[in-house]
């Protein structure tokens, strides 16, 4: 009986082994068909990628934004010949769904765009589940950082915004720290970050500049900070410190858009947001305003990626959809485009930029416009998390926020 159990053993590790090694060279077959990574082109033919994008006729893209069924409806009209297949499922969902379906042998999906840094960088990427692809032509116009390990296709950030109408002399704060005042006492409210990987990502990139917020702490109250017990640096002491002073936390980025942005508010809250939400003001008559001038920041930053996914079945409208949505070769930096983005010149121009040409989303790209009411983020005060501290570190901020919050 032992006997027959060890060799049930062996055949099935020989079984694991086998698969592990098939599925190794289906990649490797994909990969070099597909010309991709290390068999990408020095010059790439896009009259070529084009005609073989059209031959594939379709394309599939899971992705974190609700802006990507624009971006679909986009491509498709100045791509009528491929269909786009487009799903919002979120930071989390979009991850999951990517690696669940390739764990069953189901390569559905050919582009994944979402932030969740940890995720996609230490996960995906060297499990083969998506790859890196850079077009030729815009290697010298996007600085390296957001171009490798993985491409960026835009920079978003968390930012704190106030009411503009309640404060019409401006800021009601310049110091992170008076938020943590009996004075804002259940008036600051954030995203929570159980389910959302941005803000955690927030949260971790407030611990790992600590010092940061430790010498605003000093220029604030005029002596250096005094942690609490069991916090180890500035950054934790600031989260706890906000938790104590009944931070309220909300399931919803448009709910915080509206707390901290509806008129004719008395005492309104500070909030962290996205900082898109800065464009409801013009659709929802809000008064939402960005605390550009905060110290230590008002600006926590971090990039949406775009990839392609391992094993994809339509590699070459990959390629296209990836290279549209970063906006046409044609564009500088004294580029005008005219309202409606999405349509004519300004889309051929912009093409998958125009969805996303709006205050609180900017191209990596240093030789394109910004967007009206843009022109104060290349000199605003910005905190970029790194991939190497989320990696290391999200997990203990995910298990200090369950344990503060359930006290």
């Amino acid at each position: 009986m032992q006997t027959l159990m060890k060799g049930a053993a062996i055949a099935t590790l020989g079984w694991m082994i086998g698969s592990a090694a098939l599925a190794q060279d289906a990649f490797e077959t994909w990969i070099k068909t597909s010309e991709l990574g290390a068999n990408q082109p020095a010059e790439e033919n896009w009259g070529e990628i084009t005609r073989k994008a059209n031959e594939e006729g379709e394309v599939t893209i899971y992705s974190s934004s609700s802006s990507v069924s624009a971006l679909a409806e986009d491509f498709m009209k100045l791509y009528p010949k491929i269909k786009v297949n487009a799903y919002d499922l979120g930071s989390e969902k979009t991850i999951e769904k990517v690696v669940r379906e390739q764990q069953a042998g189901i390569f559905n999906v050919d582009v994944v765009n979402t932030a969740g840094t940890a995720q996609m960088i230490f996960d995906l990427l060297p499990n083969k589940r998506i790859v890196n692809y850079v077009p030729r032509y815009l290697t010298d116009k996007i600085p390296e950082e957001l171009r490798e390990p993985l491409l960026t296709q835009v920079i978003e950030a968390t930012v704190l915004m106030y009411n503009a109408d309640a404060y019409k002399d401006g800021p009601p704060v310049k110091n992170v720290w008076q938020l943590t005042e009996p004075d804002w006492k259940k008036r600051f409210a954030m995203k929570s970050p159980l389910g959302s990987l941005t803000s955690l990502a927030l949260l971790a990139s407030i611990v790992e500049h600590s010092d940061s917020f430790a010498k605003a702490y000093e220029t604030y109250a005029g002596k250096p900070i005094e942690l609490s017990d069991g916090i180890e640096n500035a950054g934790y002491e600031f989260l706890h410190r906000l938790l104590k002073n009944d931070l309220v936390i909300y399931d919803s980025g448009s709910k915080l858009a509206t707390a901290s942005g509806l008129k004719w508010q008395n005492n309104p809250p500070i909030t962290f947001s996205s900082m898109h939400y800065i464009n409801k003001n013009g659709s929802d008559d809000y008064a939402n305003a960005i605390l550009y001038d905060i110290d230590p920041a008002g600006v926590f930053a971090y990039s949406t990626y775009t990839s392609i996914a391992g094993q994809a079945p339509h590699p070459n409208a990959a390629k296209l959809f990836i290279a549209f949505q970063m906006g046409s070769k044609d564009l500088t930096p004294d580029t005008k485009v005219e309202k409606p983005y999405r349509e004519g010149e300004s889309l051929k121009l912009l093409q998958g930029m125009a969805a996303y040409f709006k205050v609180g989303t900017f191209s990596p790209r240093t030789d394109v416009p910004l967007p009206k009411g843009g022109e104060k983020w290349p000199e605003a005060k910005k905190i970029f998390g790194s991939a190497e501290f989320q990696r290391d570190n999200v997990a203990a901020v995910n298990d200090f926020w369950v344990v503060e919050t359930s006290q």
